[in-house]
């Protein structure tokens, strides 16, 4: 299992080279021309998966917990206008679209780890294979 650690928060993800664009024609580079991918750079296309895998998930992360954080925030503030109703049910419901946020980014986290995971698996055996090098996750 992946196990990473992320120190600050990060809310817009860093393309590697920069753009969109750049960053697939980087991966494009990597892998090589042809079907079988016996002109792939493994290593390299290692270094630039984890580190796309690594961006993506640290930004998740920083995202899930804001909005958890806000969500409590708010619910808490809601306890303070208990006598006007109207601004009140509006916390509350800024609160549960916070909660429901929250919970959409928290499944996303989970299919970008199991993705991070098995992408992960399948290019260390494939180094494995090809070079006999035996690297940890």
């Amino acid at each position: 299992m992946i196990n990473r650690t992320f120190e600050g928060k990060k809310y817009r993800r860093t393309y590697i080279g920069g753009t969109k664009e750049r960053e697939s024609i980087k991966f494009a580079e990597v892998q090589g021309t042809k079907e079988d991918n016996s002109e792939c750079d493994w290593l390299e296309y290692r270094r630039i998966l984890t580190t796309y895998f690594d961006d993506t998930l640290h930004v998740m992360i920083s995202w899930k917990l804001l909005l958890q954080k806000i969500s409590f925030s708010v619910l808490i503030l809601s306890v303070l206008f208990v006598k006007i109703p109207v601004i009140l049910f509006t916390l509350i419901g800024i609160s549960a679209i916070s909660q429901l946020m929250y919970f959409i980014f928290k499944l996303r986290e989970e299919r970008s780890l199991k993705n991070y995971d098995m992408c992960l698996s399948l290019t260390l055996s494939e180094i494995e294979r090809q070079t006999g090098f035996q690297l940890s996750k």
